[in-house]
């Protein structure tokens, strides 16, 4: 992950940072709050760890910026003695998790397991896909040679795909077809799901195909392809340049969506921490505090207290007789389909926004 260490104090800075990159990340430092904010105003960060208290600017307003030009960016607000009630309020702004200093290595490579997590349940869950969450989708798939594409003139195949078909106007099958070939066209992509475990296909520029077939049936194909993608695990990302198509396959999206209510459950449940917590409650049902804390989904009774706080503000938990927690009727659904969405692996189709 590409991770933004925002720090005033320069031996945690550089000892952080150290660890950081022994584990694999590309690190980029701020040595105070002002560095920071030029930082996320000039490029973009996986993760972003926030000392709560910098010259210059806060963590806090940090992250209120960030929420602004980077809303994709999982913050970890880092905190020293004192500061937890801060730290839980930077949560309740958008934080996904905090820190304690003096760093514990060990609780601090858990936190960036669950970022990393959630960040990649967000998608899974059908929070609208970033280009960088799809180009975490095509790296994954071509470094497991199953990233098939379908392109047109104008496009471009991505790199790593191991075969690629493309549509002009005369045919050659069996890796170029005429827009009237869309049988054999529809039969070489069945072949690649079909031997392909967790396949991708990548399609671009479908104008001459869509010239001749018409909108309607280049919805129908869409579905097509990303039901045979989705039966086996897999996806078809549909990109640029094709516009109107990607306009009208959005517009299908949307028209499938979940209600706004039950779209911010299953955001909440994208954290694992929360999922965890709620996939116990709704197994045993109605649970006491006591019981939670002993599953030690979290390393402190403060980050459960939040936690569940905001499993009940979000319409998951309930509290009930003794002062138990319950999963509530909505959330009940809520976990359906989290459990459903889990086994299926993510969505079958992306749209690319550029």
């Amino acid at each position: 992950m590409r991770i933004l260490i925002a720090d005033d104090d320069e031996t945690l800075r550089s000892e952080l940072a150290g660890i950081l990159l022994e584990d694999g990340h590309e690190v980029v430092a701020a040595a105070d709050g002002g560095e920071a904010l030029r930082a996320v105003e000039q490029e973009s960060f996986d993760v972003a760890l926030l000392d709560l208290k910098m010259p210059k600017a806060s963590g806090l307003d940090v992250l209120h910026r960030l929420r602004v030009v980077r809303p994709e960016t999982a913050v970890v607000m880092v905190t020293g003695q004192g500061t937890i009630d801060a730290a839980v309020e930077a949560m309740k702004a958008g934080a996904i998790d905090f820190v304690e200093k003096p760093y514990e290595v060990e609780a601090l490579q858990r936190t960036l397991r669950t970022v990393d997590e959630e960040l990649r349940t967000r998608a899974m869950l059908g929070s609208t896909p970033g280009d960088a969450t799809i180009s975490r989708v095509l790296a994954d798939a071509a470094s497991r040679n199953v990233l098939f594409a379908v392109i047109g003139p104008r496009a471009t195949a991505p790199g790593g795909a191991t075969r690629v078909l493309r549509i002009a106007e005369e045919g050659r099958p069996p890796d170029v077809f005429a827009p009237a070939q869309l049988y054999q066209l529809n039969a070489a992509i069945d072949a690649h799901v079909l031997q392909a475990e967790r396949p991708v296909v990548y399609a671009a520029d479908l104008g001459l195909l869509e010239s001749l077939h018409g909108i309607g049936d280049m919805r129908a194909w869409v579905r097509h392809v990303s039901g045979k993608c989705g039966g086996k695990g897999g996806v078809l990302v549909l990109a640029a340049p094709d516009r109107a198509l990607a306009a009208e396959v959005q517009r299908d999206v949307d028209a499938n969506a979940p209600s706004e209510g039950l779209q911010g459950m299953l955001e909440s449940l994208a954290n694992p921490i929360r999922r965890a917590v709620v996939g116990y409650v709704s197994a045993s049902g109605p649970v006491a505090y006591s019981a939670i804390l002993k599953k030690n989904f979290v390393d402190s009774s403060s980050k459960l207290s939040f936690h569940l706080q905001k499993l009940q503000s979000d319409g998951l938990l309930a509290k009930v007789d003794a002062g138990h927690y319950a999963v509530t009727e909505a959330g009940q659904r809520a976990w359906q389909v989290v459990r459903a969405l889990s086994e299926r692996g993510h969505p079958s189709l992306l749209v690319s926004k550029s």
